[in-house]
């Protein structure tokens, strides 16, 4: 009878989830991280064989998040709250597709101006590898502002004659759409969007779709913003891709504000949040 009733006690302590030890070890790695110095916590990452490069906010998440999964994977029956930890992808997505258009621009853009998409990237990235699988990439010639301001052709790089005998984007978002269903995405596969910001969903397809007939696609109407998953895992504030590559000790390769660079980037920083154990969510 005592050791049933003591039973009954130790399953009315762990129902109530707080009360679990695991959170007592958990609260314990903050004080233990921060009484050390970046250099330590570097020395720390190199004896476990992880990338000890990135700002001190970013290595010392690292360690922490090291830390916080081995105490997890440690305990037989974690909480449900605290095993969700384990996987940086509950969504459960095969791929992410890796997008950052370049559009129409001016100096100063007027209030009703339309920005044009003028170059679709779209990178294929693996979940499981974390590696760039395959890339959709394509111009677009534009119906509005036909002639590139010279502000948009030195920012970006395209030059008019790319664009002059590139598909409109109706047809280009069709060969998109072909090429989606050749790698059976939607069908067999799962996937996400996944942006640098709400700019190329809110102020490039949206409106683009609109303007060129085309019905805009649902699996767009929720997407991964990188650069809000960046700064709420982190605990930064919220930057740019040159700020991200920066605070991960990497430095920018390519062309900026060249679209198919820009997204190849944009690849490189979310492969070093899934390894550090980013869990993704939808915007």
């Amino acid at each position: 009878r005592i050791c049933i009733s003591k039973m009954a006690e130790k399953k009315v302590e762990y129902s109530d989830a707080r009360s679990h030890p695991l959170y007592k070890k958990l609260s314990a790695i903050n004080s233990q991280v921060v009484r050390l110095r970046s250099d330590q916590v570097r020395d720390k990452l190199k004896e476990l064989f992880l990338n000890d490069r990135g700002s001190d906010t970013i290595v010392c998440k690292r360690y922490k998040q090291q830390l916080r999964r081995t105490i997890i994977e440690s305990d037989p029956s974690p909480p449900p709250e605290l095993a969700r930890h384990l996987t940086t992808n509950p969504l459960g997505l095969h791929y992410l597709l890796i997008i950052d258009f370049e559009a129409t621009c001016e100096a100063v853009n007027p209030t009703d101006y339309i920005h044009e998409i003028i170059e679709f990237p779209v990178l294929l990235f693996n979940m499981k590898t974390k590696e760039i699988e395959d890339e959709f990439h394509s111009y677009c010639k534009p119906r509005l502002n036909q002639r590139l301001s010279d502000f948009c052709v030195h920012l970006t790089g395209i030059q008019q004659s790319q664009v002059d005998v590139a598909p409109h984007f109706r047809q280009v978002f069709q060969l998109f759409t072909d090429w989606m269903e050749q790698k059976r995405l939607g069908s067999e596969y799962n996937f996400s969007l996944l942006t640098d910001c709400p700019w190329d969903i809110r102020n490039c397809l949206f409106p683009q779709c609109a303007l060129a007939g085309v019905t805009f696609p649902n699996y767009a109407s929720k997407w991964i913003d990188i650069r809000k998953l960046f700064s709420n895992f982190y605990q930064t504030h919220g930057g740019n891709l040159s700020y991200m590559l920066t605070e991960l000790g990497m430095e920018f390769e390519g062309r900026e504000h060249c679209g198919l660079d820009d997204a190849k980037n944009i690849a490189r920083i979310m492969s070093q949040l899934l390894s550090d154990g980013c869990v993704l969510q939808y915007n």
